[in-house]
C-alpha cells in the first residue's frame, strides 16, 4: 500500500486520501498548433512550461493506477477465496444431502451385499468390492466391517492373487473380519511356489472349524503336511483333487475329517492300489451313505470301483459321471431309489444299463459314440416316465431321438444342443405330430435346439412353434444355427412365446 493510500473503514481496501490534484496543462497559443509558422520565444517557454506540468501528471496517474491495480489484485484474492469457501461447503452439504448419505446403515448394508454377490468370485484384494468399500469413507468403512458375511468367500487362484502382496496378511485380515461365520474356500493355486502355497494353506487351515464349502486341488506333500491338523466339521460340500496319484490312506484321512459332508465331488485320477475297493471304501473311513450329490469326474474306477461307490451312496439325489468307466455286462445294476438329477458325459453307454432310478426327474447326457441312443433307449423305458428335463448333446437328429421323447410324456423342458446331424424338415416337422400322428411330449413349456439346419423349411419350424403355442404350453424357445429366425420372431411373440431367442451367434 502506497503512503499516499489509507484502508477503508468499511471494507479494509486502500482509498486514495488525499485524492491527487491535476493541475491541467494549457495551449498558449492553439493557432500555432494547425499551422507551419514559427512560433515566438515566449510561446516557446510558455509551451516547455505546459508540457512539464502534464509529465508531472502522468506520474500522478500512474500512481493513482499503480494502487487501483494492488485493490484489484487483492479483490481478486479475497474473490478466489469466497469462491473456495463456496465449493468446500458446497461439497460438504452435497455429502449430506447426497441420498446415500441418508440411508440408514441397514439399508447400506444390503447394497453391499448385492455389490459383493455380483463381483467376481475371484479372491484379489486389489479389486474386490469389499476391499474397495472399506476405503470410500469412514462410515462406509465401519458398515463394512461389521458384515462379517461379505468377507467369508475366499477363492485363491493362479489368475487371482496378486503378486506383490503379503497374502498370509491379507487372508488372516479377512479371516478376522469374516468373525464367525462358515467360509466358502477356493484353492488352486498351482503357480505358487511350494513355501507360497504351504504359507497360504496354514492360513486358511487356521479356520478350518469355520469351512463349509471347500473345492481344493492340492499335492501329496501338502496333504501330509496338514493330515495331523485335518478337522473340519462344518464342512457339508467338497471338491478336491490330488496331484500326483496318491495311495488309499491321503483320502481315507480326508474322509476322516469331514464328518458332515452332503456333496463330495473328486476330479482326477486315482490309483489305489490291486484292491481299491477294500482299501478305501469298506475300511468304513466315510458313510457315503449320507451323500446327497456325488460328482465323480475323470475318476478312472474299475467297473466294480464305481459299482462298489454307488452301491454305498445309495441315498444320492444328485450324481455327476465323467470318465471311460466302459462297464460292460459284468457290473450287477445298482438302485439309486432318491436320485432326482443324472448328468453323464464322456462315458460309455453302458453307464446307463447300470443305474436303476425310478424317480430320476432330470437327465443331462452327451452322445460321444453311437451305441449309447441303445443304452439310453433302455434307460428311458425304466425311468422316462418321470422325467421333466431332458438335455441331450450332441445326438443325431433323426427318428431314433424322437423314439426317445416318445417315452417321456412329461417333459416340461427340453434341450438339444450342438445337433451331430444336419436338422432336417422332416425331424422339426416329427417334433409336431410326433410318430404315428402321436404328440410328442405335450407338457413341454421350453425348447432349445441348436445344430445345423437344413436350408429352405422356414415354414416347418413356424407351424411347429404355433402348434406348440396355440395348442399346448411352450412359453420359450432357444434357437440356433437357423438363419431366418428373425424374420419370425415377431410372428412368434404374438403368439404369446415370452422367450424367443436366437442363439446362432453363441454355437
Amino acid at each position: 500500500m502506497s503512503p499516499s493510500s489509507v484502508a477503508c473503514p468499511r471494507c479494509g481496501f486502500p482509498e486514495l486520501a488525499p485524492p491527487i490534484v491535476i493541475v491541467e496543462p494549457a495551449c498558449t497559443s492553439p493557432e500555432y498548433l494547425h499551422s507551419n509558422y514559427l512560433p515566438p520565444d515566449s510561446v516557446i517557454v510558455g509551451t516547455r512550461r505546459e508540457m512539464a506540468l502534464a509529465e508531472t501528471g502522468i506520474v500522478h496517474v500512474e500512481e493513482k493506477m499503480a494502487d487501483l491495480e494492488r485493490v484489484i489484485d487483492r479483490l481478486r484474492l479475497r474473490r478466489q477465496g469466497l469462491h473456495d469457501f463456496i465449493a468446500k461447503h458446497r461439497r460438504v452439504l452435497g455429502r449430506v444431502l447426497a441420498p446415500i448419505r441418508r440411508l440408514p446403515n441397514e439399508l447400506l448394508s444390503e447394497i453391499f451385499s448385492h455389490c459383493v454377490e455380483r463381483d467376481p468370485y475371484e479372491w484379489d484384494p486389489t479389486t474386490n468390492v469389499e476391499w474397495i468399500l472399506v476405503l470410500v469413507s469412514r462410515a462406509w468403512r465401519a458398515v463394512s466391517i461389521s458384515m462379517p458375511q461379505m468377507w467369508n468367500r475366499i477363492s485363491i487362484s493362479n489368475t487371482s492373487a496378486p503378486k506383490n502382496m503379503d497374502l498370509k496378511a491379507a487372508l488372516s485380515l479377512q479371516l478376522e473380519r469374516s468373525t464367525h461365520l462358515p467360509l466358502a474356500i477356493d484353492f488352486d493355486f498351482k503357480s505358487a511356489s511350494a513355501e507360497q502355497r504351504i504359507s497360504v494353506l496354514e492360513t486358511l487351515f487356521s479356520a478350518r472349524d469355520r469351512w463349509q464349502v471347500a473345492n481344493i486341488h492340492l499335492t501329496q506333500a501338502e496333504v501330509l503336511h496338514f493330515r495331523s491338523g485335518f478337522a473340519f466339521p462344518k464342512l457339508t460340500k467338497l471338491g478336491f483333487s490330488l496331484r500326483p496319484v496318491t495311495d488309499e490312506h491321503t483320502v481315507s484321512s480326508i474322509f476322516r475329517a469331514t464328518p458332515a459332508l452332503q456333496e463330495l465331488c473328486y476330479n482326477g485320477r486315482l490309483v489305489l492300489g490291486p484292491h481299491p475297493t477294500a482299501s478305501l471304501l469298506q475300511i468304513g473311513s466315510f458313510p457315503l451313505s449320507q451323500l446327497r450329490r456325488l460328482d465323480l469326474l475323470d475318476f478312472g474306477y474299475h467297473p466294480s470301483e464305481l459299482s462298489s461307490v454307488l452301491g454305498l451312496a445309495c441315498n444320492i439325489l444328485d450324481l455327476r459321471l465323467r470318465g471311460c468307466f466302459s462297464l460292460g455286462d459284468q457290473v450287477d445294476p445298482k438302485a439309486l431309489p432318491n436320485l432326482v438329477s443324472l448328468d453323464v458325459a464322456e462315458c460309455d453307454g453302458s453307464i446307463l444299463g447300470f443305474i436303476l432310478a425310478p424317480v430320476l426327474r432330470r437327465l443331462a447326457i452327451s452322445f460321444p459314440n453311437a451305441r449309447l441312443s441303445y443304452d439310453l433307449e433302455s434307460f428311458m423305458t425304466r425311468t422316462g416316465a418321470s422325467l421333466t428335463d431332458l438335455t441331450l448333446h450332441h445326438a443325431p437328429a433323426r427318428e431314433a431321438l424322437l423314439g426317445l421323447l416318445a417315452l417321456a410324456p412329461h417333459l416340461t423342458s427340453l434341450s438339444m444342443g450342438h445337433m451331430d446331424t444336419v436338422i432336417s424338415w422332416r425331424f422339426v416337422k416329427s417334433l409336431t405330430c410326433g410318430l404315428d400322428k402321436q404328440n410328442l411330449v405335450p407338457q413341454l413349456v421350453s425348447l432349445e435346439l441348436t445344430g445345423l439346419f437344413e436350408s429352405g423349411f422356414d415354414d416347418s419350424l413356424l407351424v411347429m412353434l404355433k402348434s406348440r403355442c396355440i395348442s399346448g404350453p411352450l412359453r420359450s424357445a432357444r434357437i440356433g444355427g437357423f438363419r431366418h429366425l428373425a424374420d419370425i420372431q415377431g410372428q412368434l411373440l404374438r403368439l404369446g412365446l415370452n422367450s424367443v431367442v436366437d442363439l446362432s451367434d453363441k454355437l
